[in-house]
Parts: structure tokens; sequence; C-alpha cells
């Protein structure tokens, strides 16, 4: 009886030690402007928990009050969270995505970024390079994305897009303006360039953009 009132007492405080030795930490964890990233893997250094963020890039989890807290997914760089007695309960995660056009549909294949979210991450591609080591835009886009014809005559077809209103090239806007040539851009004079390729492409540009429309963004002074 004894042995049993000092097994029970021991566990109990054992139970207790590690509760006041542990923390529990919610947070949430976004990427690009504030996009929820579902199922990273957070995981706990000390602690040894893990868990994944849900549909809303939500999670919970339980580390020890000095840990460290690995946030780690397929096409997004890997981030970490020191956790000490200054560290607050609820926390905010941005991971950087890795910016490739075949990191979009990984992201979105492992389900971290939702299919409706495509158009914004798509919009994110690009940005930051360094553009000069190519000869023409044309060889850069060719290049850089995946799945594209160019034309002699600069028409450049995205593959997959089924053209329903006469002409199958791509629509360009440059700096936020419609253009009907981009020969003239210098790609050391590009800031960003990205590509729309889905429904979203003609809601927002219209019918004339069914085949695809390449967002170019100019550096000031171009």
């Amino acid at each position: 009886m004894k042995k049993t009132l000092l097994l029970l007492f021991f566990t109990w405080f054992c139970s207790g030690l590690y509760a006041q030795q542990t923390k529990t930490v919610t947070g949430n964890v976004f990427v690009l402007n504030n996009l929820p990233v579902s199922g990273i893997t957070v995981s706990a250094k000390n602690s040894k928990a893990v868990v994944a963020t849900d549909s809303l890039g939500n999670f919970t989890i339980v580390c020890l009050k000095k840990d460290k807290l690995r946030f780690k997914a397929k096409s997004f760089n890997t981030a970490h969270l020191r956790v000490n007695e200054k560290t607050k309960d609820t926390v905010s995660v941005k991971l950087n995505f890795v910016n490739t056009e075949k990191n979009v549909d990984i992201a979105i294949g492992y389900g971290y970024i939702s299919e409706k979210d495509r158009t914004q991450a798509i919009e994110h591609i690009s940005r930051g390079q360094n553009y000069c080591s190519y000869l023409s835009i044309y060889d850069l886009i060719h290049e850089r994305f995946n799945g594209v014809r160019i034309t002699n005559n600069g028409c450049i077809i995205v593959r997959g897009i089924n053209t329903l209103y006469g002409s199958p090239c791509a629509t360009y806007v440059v700096n936020g303006q419609m253009m009907d040539d981009i020969s003239f851009i210098s790609p050391c004079d590009i800031k960003e360039i990205s590509l729309l390729k889905d429904g979203s492409a003609a809601a927002i540009y219209g019918s004339r953009s069914a085949n695809g429309v390449f967002i170019i963004n100019l550096k000031d002074g171009h």
C-alpha cells in the first residue's frame, strides 16, 4: 500500500514539475500577403512535440519553456523560433516562399496553398531577381516559364490554354497598362514578372486575356 501511495505521489509530483517546465504556444503561419499556410510541420527541438498547421494556418504546440520551434515544408525556406520566458503565448510566423513556378504547383499539390489562392501565389513569382543575363525579354520568358512557345512575330503561346477569342497570344500588362508589344523592354529594366493563366486572368483583364497574362513591372524610371 505504501509503495502504491509513493508511486502515485511521485507520478503526481513529476507531472506537476513537467507542467511548470512546459509552455503552450499557439500561433498562425502565413506566407506572401498574409496568405495562411496549412499542413506545415511544426516541431519542438527539446520537447520533441510535432504538430501541423490547420487549414487556416493555425497551430498549438506544447514545448519546454526554453525550446526551439521549427517550421518546415516543401517549397518554403525552413523557419525557426526560439522559445523562452519572453516569448508570447500567441505568435505569428511568416515563411519565405521559394519563388519558382514549379514551387507554386508543389505548394498546391501538398495542400499548403489552396487552388483558389493560386493567383496570389503566382503573382509573387520572380520578384527580386536580376534578369540582365538574358539577351531579350523573350529569352527571359522562354527560360523562366515552363510551357510557353514564342513565335517569330513575338506571340507568346501558353501551353494548356485553348483560345476562344481568335489570337492565341498571351496578353502583356506593363506597369498596369495593357500592351501589344514588349520587344522594346530590356531584361535589366524589369523589376518583377509573373504569369497568370487561370480563370481569374480573364476576370481581371477581360476576355482578351483568356490566353494568359504576363504582368511586368519595370524598375523606377523606366
